[in-house]
């Protein structure tokens, strides 16, 4: 991979961080950093090449980047190997798992708001919670419709 500056392995190690500070490992911010600067599939062996780290911090990151949705597998005829790319709407999968996190939250805290009613403190914690989370929910499904609108747009146009 000849292309990879180290401006562009600087973005990939922030990305990592990034993923780090989500609680997520950084290996998979970093591989999602990589796909975001490949034009086309990348196997596990130029992953790591790439990344320097060892085929099973690929084979592990990647298959949770696949679980949650962001990364696809692909082969190619005639080539027994796996390849990794990120699909195209792996910016509106990445949105709507933020969403469904927001909406399990905000379910949680209206499911208990009952018994902390009687504190006014706690009480207004809670409505302030749930009116934040309609807000965002609000935001991300018009993000959502919007970025659908647009790919639409775009594939007309081509």
């Amino acid at each position: 991979m000849s292309n990879i500056t180290p401006e562009i392995l600087t973005f990939i190690e922030e990305i990592g961080l990034d993923y780090e500070r989500q609680n997520l490992p950084r290996v998979a911010g970093r591989i999602m950093g990589l796909l975001m600067v490949t034009n086309g599939p990348l196997s596990s062996q130029q992953i790591a090449s790439t990344l320097q780290i060892s085929l099973g911090a690929v084979s592990t990151n990647v298959n949770l980047l696949i679980q949650v949705g962001i990364v696809e597998k692909k082969t190619l005829i005639g080539d027994r190997m796996n390849y990794y790319i990120l699909p195209s709407d792996s910016l509106e999968k990445e949105v709507n798992q933020l969403l469904a996190e927001i909406i399990s939250r905000q379910a949680i805290f209206k499911k208990y708001r009952e018994l902390v009613k009687d504190d006014e403190v706690v009480n207004q914690r809670f409505k302030e919670t749930i009116e934040a989370a309609d807000f965002f929910i609000e935001k991300y499904e018009q993000f959502l419709t919007d970025l659908r609108s647009e790919k639409s747009e775009t594939k007309t146009i081509k």
